[in-house]
């Protein structure tokens, strides 16, 4: 009698001690799948504008549904460094396109940072197409037919400028 309560006892504690890995493995698993889920949702929020990324997270979507929203009054600028193909193409025959892929990078996170600033809130980064960089604004939801619908032309307007003086700085260094 004693073995078999000794042997018992013996699997309790076996059970119990599997019990709280599996518990310590879940807990770490629901932690992992948290923090992959906030790095989901922050690409997404970098790739689409807020009200797109949104509309994608906010319901349980169909993965073929593709979103498209009609806008009246939106502004698009494409901006291109002239010469960059030209000027990349020689680096790289001499060995030096990685530093000139790093000024190009340089460039584009500048102009990214720029878009961090409260004054350009309209403006949105569409995509970078080599040395093009494009935008758009007007393609908040929520401010159409307002009485400044306009006014994100003049933020882009002044986006362009302020990426002019982006440029300025890199060149001054």
């Amino acid at each position: 009698f004693i073995v078999a309560v000794f042997y018992n006892g013996r699997q309790w504690e076996a059970a119990a001690r599997l019990d709280f890995l599996w518990r310590l493995q879940a807990q770490q698993e629901v932690e992992d799948m948290r923090e992959l889920r906030e790095h989901n949702e922050c690409l997404l929020h970098n790739i689409l504008p807020v009200h797109v990324a949104q509309h994608f997270l906010e319901r349980s979507k169909n993965d073929e549904e593709l979103y498209s929203q009609s806008y009246e009054e939106v502004g698009v600028m494409f901006a291109s460094i002239a010469g960059f193909n030209e000027y990349f193409e020689q680096k790289e025959i001499k060995h030096e396109g990685v530093d000139c892929l790093r000024l190009l990078n340089e460039i584009i996170a500048g102009f990214d940072e720029l878009l961090e600033e409260s004054y350009f809130h309209c403006v949105e980064k569409i995509k970078t197409i080599g040395s093009c960089y494009m935008a758009a604004s007007g393609l908040a939801p929520n401010k159409q037919g307002s009485v400044d619908e306009w006014n994100h032309l003049s933020e882009l307007v002044l986006f362009a400028l302020a990426m002019q003086e982006v440029l300025k700085e890199i060149n001054k260094n």
